[in-house]
């Protein structure tokens, strides 16, 4: 990604009951569709990560979680900025 712009990270997942989408930031954070906006990253109802304005600072790995009753799958992503 290039500093300044948004980068969208999709998460998709099927699962019966439907999975549930939380994303581990590279910072360490756990960040779910239904926390707060007002940052600068959040989730989509989708399960996409959207994080605005990227700097150098976001780059790392990314953590896409999805979670029913089965258990717990994880994806991970590198931002590279």
């Amino acid at each position: 990604a290039h500093s300044g712009s948004r980068v969208a990270l999709p998460c998709r997942a099927q699962g019966s009951p439907p999975p549930r989408i939380a994303w581990l930031l590279a910072n360490g954070t756990e960040l779910r569709p239904s926390a707060a906006g007002g940052g600068r990253a959040l989730v989509e109802p989708d399960g996409t990560l959207l994080i605005r304005a990227v700097t150098v600072y976001d780059r790392g790995l990314y953590t896409c979680l999805a979670t029913n009753p089965a258990g717990t799958a994880a994806l991970p992503l590198r931002l590279q900025v």
